[in-house]
């Protein structure tokens, strides 16, 4: 909801003429997103393989900062400032919009996936390390395609 919340202030509030600026806004919101996101999987791998103590317990308060202060208010800048760009640049009949909303949409489940690992992880029922290194290669190739397509609009 605080995306949605987001969008519809920054509609309101922000004029476009600042298209360009808000842009570079969305660009550093998603790199910040993407980059926490890259970041959790070796971190989950790390921190199943020490299991228990001191270790396990810096892994796993390093997780929670990771995702609550950097990639969760990233992705809600991302998502309002998106929508906010998708108002003032009239894209919603772009094929490489819909398109590169699709591989979003996917990218933000990944994101509710490694949300559900640290509460799994502190709860102390792990996965296989194993488990986690395709979910970092599965963000990368998403967030290459939402670049390639936002960059190319090649639809």
């Amino acid at each position: 909801m605080a995306p949605l919340g987001l969008a519809v202030g920054l509609v309101v509030v922000v004029p476009a003429e600042v298209y360009l600026w808000m842009r570079a806004v969305h660009l550093v919101a998603v790199a910040c997103w993407v980059g926490g996101m890259l970041v959790l999987p070796p971190l989950f791998a790390r921190h199943v393989r020490v299991a228990s103590g001191p270790a396990a317990d810096l892994l796993g308060e390093i997780e929670h900062r990771v995702m609550r202060h950097l990639v969760n208010p990233a992705m809600v800048v991302t998502w309002g400032v998106g929508g906010w760009l998708l108002w003032n640049g009239g894209w919603w009949s772009s094929g490489w919009f819909h398109a590169k909303l699709a591989l979003v949409i996917v990218l933000s489940g990944l994101h509710g996936m490694l949300s559900a690992e640290i509460r799994r992880l502190a709860q102390g029922s792990p996965r296989y390390a194993r488990f986690y290194i395709p979910l970092g290669v599965i963000g990368g190739i998403l967030a290459v395609g939402t670049v390639l397509l936002a960059v190319v609009k090649p639809l």
